[in-house]
């Protein structure tokens, strides 16, 4: 499936040769992944895969990637078809759409931002994650469904567009749906866990340039927010950049490229990066609880565990999480590829049930 807007006939050009090249990494870390000691991922498996992850989003530019790819409302409609469901979407104010996993008329609504730097779309582990759990909390007694934003991917639109979108989903969910917001979870991993935090802050701080939930300063506590390894800092310079540079699914340059373009030259704020908010502006935070979950094994790990601490002190109803041994959203990730339950996965589904 193309990308929003065409790209060029260099660049179309240019994916020949990064294949190559990207398979020529993939091949010699095969090789030298046999004695990657203590330095690469744990599983052999793994460690392949996200070399030959690290390299493509490093050759090849967000555009190319997003030529290559499915965007997520097509990723959502194949998932759905794959699944003999019917997909089920609704658009949104401000050009974001919403696809509905499970039964729309559910009493509980999870929204979810998805990862991938703002640069890449929802993928198809992803969706196979988050309907397995819809599905595992259902036939334990809950009538929870999923409500997945498909944002605008940067380039071709930035800041603050993606967090705009993200609450017009939760707009809609309170007011269209008419849904209370104790029967509401907003969550989203990496660059959605970004957003799930950013609308969290708009609830007592709303951004300059977006529209306040109305009557949100006397709105009742959302039932609970997940935020799924935070991108809650830009900056890499954190330990764990270089202790996990060659166990993790993305390089720091990724992040480096992903957040210039998600800030398109823009001064960043307490909405774009949520670890520069005041600590006290969390204070009072419109939600009943809060999950933080990080890996180990990820390179955004320092920022997560730095934030997470702060975050604590001011917002005690939040249990924070690590993965030991694990990688950035592993579940989605990790989890996929080696065909196993994560322990991250497994401490969200446990956090969500007394939720719901």
């Amino acid at each position: 499936m193309a990308s929003q807007e065409p790209i060029s006939l260099w660049e179309k050009i240019d994916i020949y040769p990064a294949q190559v090249s990207i398979l020529t990494s993939t091949l010699y870390n095969a090789i030298t992944g046999i004695f990657r000691g203590q330095s690469g991922s744990k599983e052999y498996k793994l460690h392949v895969a996200n070399a030959m992850i690290r390299k493509m989003v490093t050759r090849l530019n967000s555009k190319q990637i997003q030529h290559l790819s499915p965007t997520t409302n097509a990723a959502y409609e194949a998932f759905m078809k794959q699944k003999g469901l019917q997909p089920e979407s609704v658009s949104l104010n401000h050009g974001a759409t919403g696809h509905w996993i499970g039964n729309k008329t559910a009493k509980k609504v999870l929204i979810y931002y998805h990862g991938g730097g703002f640069a890449l779309g929802g993928s198809d582990g992803h969706f196979t994650f988050y309907s397995d759990l819809i599905t595992q909390l259902n036939a334990n007694g809950h009538d929870v469904a999923l409500f997945f934003l498909s944002y605008t991917l940067t380039p071709h639109a930035a800041y603050p567009t993606q967090l705009r979108q993200s609450v017009e989903a939760l707009r809609y969910i309170l007011t269209s749906t008419q849904r209370s917001p104790s029967d509401v979870i907003v969550g989203g991993d990496s660059a959605g866990g970004n957003l799930a935090l950013a609308v969290l802050l708009h609830l007592t701080h709303p951004h300059p340039e977006i529209d306040a939930i109305a009557g949100s300063s006397e709105m009742a506590p959302l039932a609970g927010v997940v935020a799924f390894a935070p991108w809650v800092n830009f900056a890499t310079d954190g330990a764990s950049m270089q202790t996990n540079r060659y166990k993790d699914v993305i390089p720091p340059e990724a992040l480096e490229m992903w957040s210039r373009a998600y800030l398109a030259k823009k001064p960043s704020d307490a909405w774009s990066e949520p670890n520069r908010a005041p600590v006290e502006w969390w204070k009072g935070a419109k939600t009943e609880h809060v999950l933080i979950l990080a890996g180990g094994d990820e390179i955004l790990f320092s920022a997560i565990d730095d934030f997470a601490k702060k975050f604590q002190a001011v917002v005690p109803n939040t249990m924070y999480v690590v993965g030991y041994d694990e990688t950035h959203v592993a579940p989605v990730y990790s989890g996929q590829i080696l065909g196993k339950e994560t322990q991250q996965g497994r401490e969200l589904r446990r956090w969500l049930g007394p939720r719901l």
